[in-house]
């Protein structure tokens, strides 16, 4: 077993880029039995300041704008309605003008595309030239691209304008952060990869590998999206949990060599899934 500081370390390491609420969340797993159990703030009384357009969310009041949207885009994330269509968002205390880009739901690429769910058929997301700039305000970005939708560019017209966006969100159904009622998005013909999920994840809640407050359905659901992304399987992060599952499974609990010291050595260090927002909903 991993010795309990290294564990804290490492844990406070996968929590910094989770902008505020990860790093108070990280504060509150490994350094203190003060911290507000809201998920909120940092310490008994020091709110989180609402957040700029593009970082991870709960509800409106942890926004600039007051809009937390929830949808199959992506993780919360705060952003605001918008009036034209592929055309800049107007300035705001949210975001700087130019910064942001109103994307449309509203006439899809295909039209055997499935429809798009969300609180808003158009809306505001950060533009960006490379993925970093989406992680800096929200951990739960997963590209810097065209705008698109199962794959297809939304508007091909608008030419190489790039925002942040979740593609293994897309297609499927919302999930609440604050339940990680995962299980509705699975299709059946990616069972067999829900219960590689379900298996990962329950080596690293056994081995400590989560945060402490971590709901383990939360590393199940963002698993899921990892290993299913637009009808594809992703072979290598499958690969990489199904080595951690089974290196786990062939030692024993206890002994100098045992479940949770080997599949680190075998595998490398395991990889938490769990979306920047569920840790934000977690009490």
């Amino acid at each position: 077993m991993l010795h309990p500081e290294r564990i804290c370390m490492r844990r406070r390491a996968r929590l910094m880029n989770f902008a505020a609420v990860g790093l108070a969340l990280a504060l509150a797993a490994c350094g203190s039995d003060d911290a507000n159990s809201t998920g909120d703030a940092i310490g008994d009384s020091t709110p989180l300041p609402p957040q700029p357009l593009g970082a991870a969310c709960r509800q409106g009041g942890d926004c600039v704008s007051g809009v937390c949207l929830a949808s199959q885009y992506g993780t919360p994330f705060c952003s605001r309605p918008c009036t034209t269509a592929w055309e800049p968002c107007p300035a705001g205390d949210d975001a700087a003008a130019g910064a942001a880009l109103c994307i449309s739901f509203e006439d899809l690429p295909s039209p055997q595309a499935p429809a798009f769910e969300g609180d808003f058929d158009r809306f505001c997301v950060p533009r960006c030239q490379g993925l970093n700039a989406c992680l800096a305000n929200n951990a739960g970005w997963e590209a810097c691209d065209v705008p698109r939708w199962l794959g297809d560019p939304l508007f091909p017209a608008l030419g190489s304008d790039k925002v942040c966006q979740s593609p293994s969100f897309h297609g499927k159904d919302p999930v609440d952060p604050g339940l990680c009622d995962w299980e509705k998005t699975i299709n059946p013909a990616y069972n067999n990869e829900a219960q590689l999920c379900r298996a990962f994840c329950d080596y690293m809640d056994r081995c400590k590998e989560l945060v402490s407050s971590a709901d383990v359905g939360c590393c199940e659901w963002g698993c899921f999206n990892r290993i299913v992304v637009e009808d594809n399987i992703q072979d290598a992060w499958k690969d990489e949990i199904t080595c951690l599952i089974q290196t786990h499974a062939a030692f024993p609990e206890q002994g100098p060599r045992n479940a949770c010291t080997e599949p680190p050595i075998a595998c490398g260090d395991p990889t938490d899934p769990t979306p920047p927002a569920a840790y934000e909903a977690t009490p």
